[in-house]
């Protein structure tokens, strides 16, 4: 896809980060990218310059990224089987897995357990890359 407008071309190249590092998800990203780029467009008319803007989006960044692991995120040794299958499911849901997405989700989840490793701090680890 060739785009000119240089704002059009960010949303496309983060369109195709998307697909590419997890393979789903491509429109929601440029919803929330192009929202960001309206919001910031509106504080660059007010006279607040670029640098700033971007200061503050990487301090949000920041914040909600705390904000996600203190009170959001939950380990997955706290998850029982049927929630991590649940969660497999929903990752493969717009998938091709389709109708056998019972099979599959049972399978990455034993897949996962079964390369699950602690290390010396007692901490959990799953090797395992996107």
């Amino acid at each position: 896809l060739e785009v000119q407008h240089p704002a059009a071309k960010i949303l496309v190249e983060l369109a195709d980060l998307q697909d590419q590092e997890v393979g789903d998800g491509t429109t929601s990203v440029v919803i929330l990218a192009a929202e960001l780029l309206k919001r910031a467009n509106d504080l660059v008319r007010a006279k607040i310059h670029p640098t700033s803007i971007i200061a503050g989006y990487r301090l949000a960044m920041r914040e909600a990224v705390k904000f996600i692991e203190e009170l959001m995120a939950i380990k997955t040794d706290k998850l029982g089987a049927g929630t991590l299958l649940a969660a497999a499911k929903t990752s493969m849901g717009s998938k091709v897995v389709g109708a056998e997405g019972d099979f599959f989700g049972k399978m990455v989840v034993e897949a996962i357990q079964a390369v699950q490793t602690t290390d010396q701090a007692g901490k959990v680890r799953y090797p395992v890359r996107a």
